[in-house]
């Protein structure tokens, strides 16, 4: 009978891992100004975001599209721009999993009345 609850607690432990605990070794930092030969920058938000809130040289490829169209990112090094800390986590994860380096990421928001209306958060 512990069996069933142990393996539902391992399966959660396992869930909450993937999602809420950040990657070791991948720094929080601000939009780049300039691109290097080989990196892009992986916009994971939604069209709808990406869209209302650019960011300048950007591919967009919002995460739940992610995985099947992995083969589409023409670079090992990324700078990842995405919506909350979840979708950061479990892009990155896939993203080095797959074989592609993450360098650095930016938590971006759109905000209609600021001056600016990209905000990356690092906290």
């Amino acid at each position: 009978m512990i069996w069933p609850i142990a393996l539902l607690g391992i399966f959660f432990i396992v869930v909450f891992y993937r999602r809420w605990i950040p990657v070791p070794g991948i720094k929080c930092a601000p939009l780049p100004k300039k691109l290097t030969a080989d990196m892009v920058i992986l916009d994971i938000r939604d069209y709808q975001e990406a869209d209302r809130y650019p960011v300048k040289g950007a591919y967009t490829l919002p995460y739940p599209y992610l995985k099947r169209y992995l083969d589409t990112i023409n670079s090992n090094k990324i700078f990842l721009v995405a919506p909350d800390k979840v979708s950061k986590n479990l892009s990155i994860r896939l993203l080095q999993k797959h074989g592609i380096t993450v360098s650095n990421f930016a938590v971006v928001r759109g905000d209609r009345h600021a001056s600016q209306p990209i905000k990356a958060h690092c906290s």
